[in-house]
């Protein structure tokens, strides 16, 4: 593929920075992304950005001289740490506000924190928590979206990750349903210019499943598999796709006797990614009991048993 930043110029900005227009009933988001490219005409793009994880959609695309008529606005303002696209591009390309609007999405204001923190209580499938955003001083350093349950010391998961090149700065956190979306970025120091904002889904969902997935492996460590299960069926609630989870899950019918049930979930976690689960399942001696089975044995990848 033809590099992003070529021809390349690096006395030339780079401009990347995407701006939340709404967000519709099931946690999909309407976003602008302007692009201006070390020696590329900037390009203005309003995306429907998937709430799953799927690919996005492109809903309309701006014409050449507003692309570059708010590139201009933006550069002109370009090293203060605030967003600068929504106000940016709210005349010259109203257009795409109204689109945004007629499908749906509704323009919200950032959740906001607890006094002093920054974190956000939610609720989703079940499990009462906390999302925290934080800043780490990674390689390369990141600002994180963490789920966990509240109380000091409690262990988090991480649901979403933007690492930042520059002086970083964090724009707010959008939560619908089980779902979160952060805006944040960096901003270079000197010239030309180097401005990223970005926005980044965490998926509550699945952080709910991996909490529920790790309280069953220490459940299982403890020798108690009735407990481990039923935290792994609400790791399968809240995720159905999280195929760590139905392994698991399928490893603990083993044990307990089940073993239809077993192979019903590995069949599932399979459809899912099946190398995965041969990697998994290859040597693990809870599937002791199956491996003579040769639906098993496929789904694990292994060879057929020598006849006789």
């Amino acid at each position: 593929m033809r590099s992003l930043t070529a021809p390349y110029s690096a006395s030339a900005p780079l401009i990347q920075e995407q701006a939340l227009l709404g967000l519709d009933a099931d946690g999909n988001a309407a976003a602008l992304q302007l692009v201006e490219a070390e020696g590329m005409p900037p390009s203005l793009t309003l995306f429907r950005l998937d709430r799953d994880g799927g690919p996005s959609r492109v809903l309309l695309s701006a014409p050449a001289e507003v692309a570059a008529q708010v590139a201009a606005a933006v550069r002109e303002q370009g090293h203060q740490a605030k967003p600068l696209l929504y106000e940016a591009a709210k005349s010259p390309f109203v257009e795409a506000f109204a689109r945004a609007n007629a499908l749906g999405f509704e323009r919200l204001l950032p959740d906001a924190a607890q006094a002093g923190t920054h974190d956000h209580r939610v609720d989703a499938r079940g499990f009462a928590g906390v999302l925290r955003t934080a800043l780490v001083d990674d390689d390369p350093p990141a600002f994180l979206v963490l789920l966990g349950e509240d109380g000091a010391g409690a262990e988090r998961v991480e649901i979403a990750r933007q690492p930042v090149a520059g002086e970083p700065f964090e724009a707010g956190l959008w939560i619908r349903g089980s779902v979160a979306w952060l805006l944040s970025g960096s901003i270079g120091k000197g010239d030309p210019l180097r401005r990223t904002l970005a926005l980044k889904r965490g998926s509550i969902a699945h952080g709910v499943a991996r909490i529920h997935l790790a309280r069953a492996r220490t459940d299982r460590a403890k020798g108690s598999v009735e407990s481990a299960r039923a935290e792994l069926a609400q790791a399968i609630a809240a995720d159905p796709r999280f195929v760590d989870a139905l392994y698991a899950a399928a490893a603990a019918e083993a044990v307990s006797g089940r073993a239809d049930a077993a192979v019903s979930l590995l069949r599932r976690a399979a459809e899912v990614d099946a190398r995965r689960v041969q990697v998994l399942g290859r040597d693990d001696e809870d599937l002791v009991s199956l491996r003579g089975r040769q639906d098993v044995r496929k789904l694990l990848g292994l060879p057929r048993p020598p006849a006789g």
